[in-house]
């Protein structure tokens, strides 16, 4: 049951903003956030979708895809995505009918354009455009963004940030856990159970390579834009696996790399599946498909089995992967190969939408850096020590 905003507590209430490596839109979560107790942390009280202008979207892509840009068109995509995130959470205030002097902060992920882990002991970088200082402004709420680089500057991998509020969120006293989310790349938090004590085993989480990136770029491409996703995965559902292409692929050294790891459009964007094309030019549409599923279920399967320190008794789906039947289908299969057992469950089964999950998490994680809260987890991205996530801008 949704509750009555004027009865919750103006001080906690918080909006999370995300918009993933799919750039189809961005989600606004409005959230009342209990505190930092496992099992009582958050109440999601509205969530709001917006997609993206059509424009914007392509200059985003562009500059993704690698496409040769100038200094000034990303310093000017920098504010017209703040702009754009701005006017997201002033409509949703609007249909929500909250006043924005009772929320506390907006937690802003923004949008990745590059992502590039540390490697041979250098640091990482990443860039999430939509300015902070922009999206304070005008909305005169007060903001946290840029939640990646802290975290990179003590040597880490900058991701996944998700899993400290997986952790608050989905911990269970009776069993293991794994929140797997199936964005554009797909990613994992295991939780270990949680009995209450003050010690329990290490949370372990890692991206597993690409979720529906591949698929979305093979869709554009075949239809020179025209279609961005397989809705449903009806088409590859029809298909058939080319095995021989499907071992070539998970080659791909990220599969067999140790976590801590991090991938992006860099590793498994656009020129992957222009790989993938130019592999088996003569394939049916609905083979490739069906063979770019697999990849995304079978790499998930064996991340698995190589590196969490056992089988889940529960699996929680999220992402827009969770919504493709013909993905979760092949991901059943894959994990009952590697000798899982596990409960599967789409996150909506938990009680939070798959829609406002991830927005949600942003928004606990602006909490922690309001309180000053230390979120970052240098198990899970290999930083040395733990640190406040995000950068605070002032309306």
């Amino acid at each position: 049951m949704i509750p009555d905003i004027a009865t919750i507590l103006p001080a906690r209430i918080f909006i999370g903003l995300m918009s993933g490596t799919s750039l189809d839109s961005v989600d606004a979560a409005l959230v009342h956030f209990h505190g930092y107790q496992i099992g009582e942390t958050v109440g999601l009280m509205r969530h709001y979708e917006e997609g993206w202008p059509s424009g914007l979207r392509r200059r985003l892509l562009a500059l993704m895809n690698g496409r040769k840009t100038t200094a000034g068109e990303v310093a000017a995509l920098n504010v017209d995505a703040g702009a754009f995130f701005a006017a997201v959470v002033n409509r949703a205030i609007a249909q929500w009918g909250v006043l924005r002097q009772d929320i506390r902060a907006i937690g802003s992920h923004g949008q990745t354009v590059h992502h590039h882990p540390p490697r041979r002991g250098r640091l990482g970088c990443t860039l999430q455009l939509g300015d902070p200082s922009v999206i304070a402004q005008l909305t005169q709420i007060t903001t946290v963004g840029n939640f990646r680089l802290a975290d990179m500057a003590q040597g880490g991998q900058g991701a996944p940030l998700v899993p400290w509020a997986d952790v608050l969120l989905f911990s269970h006293c009776m069993c293991d856990r794994c929140v797997q989310n199936i964005g554009g790349i797909a990613n994992v938090t295991w939780v270990p159970f949680f009995n209450g004590a003050d010690v329990r085993e290490p949370v372990e989480a890692f991206d597993t390579g690409p979720g529906n990136l591949v698929l979305d770029n093979l869709m554009e491409l075949l239809t020179d834009g025209r279609m961005h996703c397989d809705v449903g995965g009806k088409l590859a559902a029809a298909g058939t696996v080319d095995e021989k292409l499907l071992r070539r692929l998970l080659q791909h050294p990220f599969f067999r790399k140790r976590p801590p790891k991090s991938t992006g459009r860099e590793e498994f964007g656009r020129g992957f599946a222009e790989k993938m094309l130019g592999y088996r030019r003569h394939m049916r549409v609905v083979d490739l498909l069906a063979t770019a599923t697999e990849l995304t279920a079978r790499s998930i399967a064996q991340a698995y089995k190589r590196f969490l320190p056992r089988m889940p008794e529960q699996i929680i789906l999220c992402g827009g992967g969770a919504e493709n039947p013909e993905l979760v289908r092949r991901l059943a299969l894959n994990l009952q190969r590697v000798g899982s057992k596990a409960e599967m469950a789409k996150i909506d089964e938990c009680g939070l939408p798959n829609k406002a999950k991830e927005a949600a998490s942003f928004a606990l994680l602006a909490a922690a850096t309001i309180d000053g809260m230390k979120a970052g987890m240098p198990t899970v991205t290999g930083a040395k020590v733990p640190v406040t996530l995000g950068v605070v801008a002032y309306p």
